[in-house]
């Protein structure tokens, strides 16, 4: 099969001639800058024809060589939307940090021993009617954001093998983005005692990206397998918010989008949720989720991958819960990692819907030795027949 076959079959609930693997197809489920070059060092692959170059600046996400994307078997590659002609990502050097302002307006720094851009200066200083009128929105209407990627799309779906998986998000999602312009303390805080406001900034929000994803899906929705949306709700132990302010506030807007995208083109929707979100799940399917990631293994709820299969299976397909990231594969013996990899398989893998991932972004400082092993056991269990 070739990789689009592959993966249409698994999202479509059927057993392909074995489990498709995603590596760099989204923002979430890519390999930090260090990790990356550590393994493609420890592979033997030639670092004078690697390239520097970042599919992610914010999470210093690297564009994947094709040769490692042949070795570990990668079946999806990314389609994602231009930045406006309003805004140009400008990296300064501040002293013993870099610096950069996003589309949003919001200040991100990284030191220069760092592996990521953290949110440190926000537009919005105090939520507020008065601050959400005078905040400059970002223009999705913008012509630059799709031009020319009709004949991107056009081209990667002629010339390779691979699945399309796109979005046209840039920043958060729609819960997350408000933290990431006024900051998470005035954000929660004005979940619980400013709602009102709060909702305001969301549906802003809403509006930006279905107006976006249309235009982005107008370009390439026929060119592409899958969408992706990022909106984190939950934390490792439980909620960030009540399951009663997500169906009454959240759940109505997200609802709107996948609406759209199942309108406009025939992808099936990623959410990408990490933490503790098994009780939100039936909610997701009920608005249209068609695959659910990373299913983080380590968080409360979502260590019974059986389980997980068992009760929703039959409704959604599962992008990633390939192994325990934050302690297995990164602090794990190789018999840890066999056993681990080859557990989330039999678990998740029959019947298909099953999309190997480690569970978002490998992170650096994983032993290359530890990644091989874990692609290395996924080839030795990856077949259906």
């Amino acid at each position: 099969m070739t990789s689009r076959e592959r993966i249409a079959r698994s999202i479509n609930h059927k057993e392909p001639d074995r489990i498709p693997i995603d590596l760099g197809g989204t923002e979430v489920s890519s390999i930090g800058w260090r990790a990356y070059h550590d393994l493609m060092s420890y592979l033997n692959f030639d670092e004078k024809n690697v390239s520097n170059n970042l599919e992610e600046v914010y999470e210093q996400l690297p564009v994947i060589d094709r040769r490692l994307m042949e070795w570990i078997g990668v079946d999806v590659i990314p389609i994602m939307s231009n930045p406006p002609s309003t805004w140009k990502k400008v990296i300064k050097d501040n002293g013993n940090y870099w610096n950069y302002v996003d589309q949003w307006g919001t200040t991100l720094s990284m030191p220069k021993d760092g592996y990521y851009f953290d949110f440190r200066r926000f537009p919005i200083t105090e939520l507020s009617i008065q601050s959400i009128n005078q905040y400059r929105w970002p223009d999705p209407d913008d012509p630059s954001r799709t031009r020319g990627l009709k004949q991107k799309a056009k081209a990667l779906f002629e010339s390779t093998p691979y699945s399309l998986i796109g979005t046209a998000l840039f920043g958060g999602g729609i819960f997350e983005q408000p933290a990431r312009i006024m900051g998470i303390e005035e954000y929660l805080m004005g979940c619980a005692n400013n709602i009102s406001c709060v909702d305001a900034v969301m549906e802003r929000i809403t509006e930006i990206y279905l107006k976006a994803t249309e235009n982005f899906l107008n370009e390439v929705g026929d060119f592409m397998q899958v969408y992706c949306y990022w909106d984190d709700i939950a934390t490792q132990d439980g909620p960030l918010i009540s399951p009663w302010f997500y169906r009454k506030y959240v759940k109505p807007k997200q609802k709107r989008l996948f609406d759209l995208i199942h309108k406009k083109s025939q992808a099936k929707v990623l959410l990408h949720c990490c933490g503790a979100c098994y009780e939100f799940i039936p909610d997701f399917i009920e608005i249209g989720m068609d695959i659910i990631n990373p299913i983080q293994v380590s968080a409360r709820g979502m260590e019974d991958t059986a389980r997980l299969k068992r009760d929703f299976g039959k409704d959604i397909v599962f992008w990633g819960g390939g192994i325990n990231s934050q302690q297995i594969l990164t602090f794990g013996s190789p018999r840890q990692i066999r056993e681990e990899v080859k557990r989330r398989i039999d678990d998740l893998a029959p019947g298909g819907g099953f999309i190997f991932n480690s569970g978002h972004n490998i992170q650096n400082f994983v032993p290359p030795e530890n990644i091989v092993t874990m692609y290395e056991t996924l080839r030795k269990n990856w077949a259906y027949s």
